[in-house]
């Protein structure tokens, strides 16, 4: 089992302010070249590592289906081992770039989170959570802060005192803002190294700031 690495409490002056790491590229012509996986739930995906693409907002993507969920090291991430649902427990993720290894930067920052199954309510997208897991982006609604702390299992930004509640789709349950975290659609399939968890797509709303 893969010593898991809880990146909550990420410093953000660690974490670089750009994502100049990834390149736009035709995500269909990528996609074609990806073999199917065996699936565990209702659907399968293959995966690869860093697929780019882009943005209704222009923006560069951080996730299109098949992107792998890596630690800060560049380890992929299994449903196995990455996080227990014995206690409200969390860490920080990151889209596999392209050739390998982990984009690190404040944007990229994803909270993993995993709970029991029956515990997620409207507006979580359900189907986009995977074997109790669910992840967030970590960049806060109001002004861009990281969200790192906790308070009776919501999410707290340690800015401005913004709360987020991650069995509900992240809604905002206190504070300044106004949006919730955006959610990032995860699934599951088999690999050499055990149950993969990857993304079924790109965040489902802008990241922080972003309109």
């Amino acid at each position: 089992m893969r010593k898991r690495t809880n990146d909550t409490d990420t410093d953000r002056s660690d974490i670089p302010q750009t994502d100049d790491e990834l390149t736009r590229r035709n995500m269909a012509k990528l996609l074609a070249g990806i073999g199917g996986a065996a699936a565990i739930g209702s659907f399968g995906i293959g995966y690869a590592a860093g697929l780019p693409g882009s943005l209704d907002t222009g923006s560069e993507t951080l996730y299109v289906e098949g992107t792998r969920l890596v630690d800060r090291d560049g380890n992929p991430l299994t449903a196995a081992d990455a996080l227990s649902t014995d206690e409200f427990d969390k860490m920080d993720v990151f889209p596999e770039k392209e050739g390998g290894g982990a984009l690190v930067t404040k944007r990229a920052t994803t909270l993993l989170l995993r709970f029991p199954e029956d515990e997620y309510e409207s507006p979580t997208n359900i189907e986009g959570t995977a074997k109790g897991y669910v992840a967030y982006s970590k960049v806060c609604t109001h002004e861009g802060c990281l969200v790192a702390g906790e308070q009776d299992s919501e999410l707290r930004c340690p800015c401005h005192g913004s709360l987020y509640d991650p069995t509900k789709g992240a809604s905002v349950t206190g504070g300044p803002a106004s949006r919730a975290l955006p959610q990032l659609p995860l699934g599951i399939a088999d690999d050499e190294d055990g149950t993969l968890l990857l993304a079924t797509g790109p965040f489902e709303g802008p990241i922080g700031t972003e309109e």
